[in-house]
């Protein structure tokens, strides 16, 4: 048995409190369209599938947060191989919201010697009223290897909150931005981490779990500033997602990231962050 078993397993079980069982197969219906998503790609394309899968208004991040279609439209199908898998999906009570993540590998489809490719993709997905499930925003990270290739899926609903009408997800985000700013970046991850986030940074295996998140480099002493620009949550008020730039305080934006809270009974807490750096000019 692989070493990281046990410390998936236990993942595992942690996320499964945080979500609620799924009689209407709601979150099994989207791990369904991210496979499916998958498997077009394989057998398609890279351009095909995401024209296929991405809403109107998806939002790919190159070198900052861009229109998914126009940019895909734009491009020819690059020469590789691009297959994923979901690891961990959760959908808002509401049904029609919810987050899919989980490893990729990229093969060259021009080079058969060339080694492969890894990382982890991160996908906000909506579905509208009696429509089907459509990437609202996309991105990820790579690393060094594979991981989570064997993990078992882990997939379920957001517990419904009897009362979703308390804090604003943006107001969150500015107390979470105001924390990192006065007392920094820990400071901040030790305040809204949920006990299941997600946390992804480049170069490394995503970092799971609360310890986890707390022992990275992303939960340093440094202090960061966070400019929220974008949201967008549930109907439920459960799940929600923001968007927005990152760096030095007092200097130019290093990157961009998306967050997602979920709201548990001690309020807004931080199921998910991804952060994607700028290039280097």
């Amino acid at each position: 048995m692989p070493r990281r078993a046990p410390v998936l397993l236990a993942t595992a079980l942690a996320a499964c409190t945080a979500m609620s069982h799924d009689p209407a197969g709601m979150a099994a219906s989207l791990a369904a369209a991210e496979t499916a998503f998958a498997a077009q790609s394989v057998r398609e394309g890279l351009r095909a599938a995401f024209l296929a899968w991405l809403s109107p208004d998806a939002i790919l991040f190159r070198n900052g947060p861009v229109n998914g279609p126009a940019l895909i439209s734009a491009r020819p199908d690059p020469p590789i191989v691009l297959d994923w898998r979901p690891a961990f999906v959760e959908v808002a009570s509401s049904g029609e919201f919810g987050v899919s993540t989980g490893p990729w590998t990229i093969t060259s489809r021009a080079d058969a010697k060339a080694p492969p490719r890894h990382g982890q993709f991160f996908s906000v997905w909506t579905r509208p009223p009696g429509g089907d499930w459509r990437v609202k925003v996309d991105l990820g990270i790579s690393h060094p290897g594979p991981a989570l290739a064997d993990a078992a899926l882990v997939a379920g609903v957001t517990p419904a909150i009897p009362d979703a009408t308390g804090e604003a997800v943006d107001a969150a985000e500015a107390r979470f931005a105001r924390l990192a700013a006065q007392e920094g970046d820990r400071a901040a991850y030790a305040a809204f981490a949920s006990a299941t986030i997600r946390l992804y940074r480049e170069g490394h295996a995503p970092f799971l779990g609360r310890d986890a998140a707390l022992a990275s480099p992303a939960a340093g002493e440094g202090r960061t500033a966070w400019a929220l620009a974008s949201q967008g949550a549930s109907r439920a008020g459960d799940l929600a997602y923001a968007i927005g730039s990152y760096g030095p305080p007092g200097a130019a934006a290093a990157g961009h990231y998306v967050r997602v809270w979920r709201r548990e009974p001690a309020g807004w807490r931080v199921a998910a962050d991804v952060t994607n750096a700028l290039a280097a000019p």
